[in-house]
Parts: structure tokens; sequence; C-alpha cells
């Protein structure tokens, strides 16, 4: 017979986790993420408007 392993939490060490946890830190890295993520998505979708008007004044030459 094989014993079953349990595993018990200790709630008063999780809250103490959690009080420990910045969540303001967190949020404003992700924040920070996105914000560098649209940043970069702007300048790509700059480059393909300035290729494609480009294109656009070759097809018409």
């Amino acid at each position: 017979m094989e014993k079953e392993a349990t595993r018990q939490v200790d709630q008063d060490q999780v809250e103490e986790t959690f009080e420990q946890f910045d969540f303001d830190d967190y949020l404003l890295d992700l924040l920070e993420t996105v914000d560098d993520q649209q940043q970069k998505l702007q300048i790509l979708h700059g480059v393909f408007k300035h290729k494609s008007e480009d294109l656009r004044c070759q097809d018409q030459a």
C-alpha cells in the first residue's frame, strides 16, 4: 500500500507572500512592456506606409 502524499498549505504563509508581492511594480512593468510594443508597432506601421507610398509613386511613373 502506497501512502498518498498530501500537501498542506499554510494560510498565513500564503497571505504573507501576497503582502510581500508588489502588484504595483508588476503592473507597471506590464504597462511598460505594452507601451514598448505599441511604439514598435507604430514605427513598423510608419515604415510600411512610407514604402507603400513609394510603390504607388513608382507605379504612377
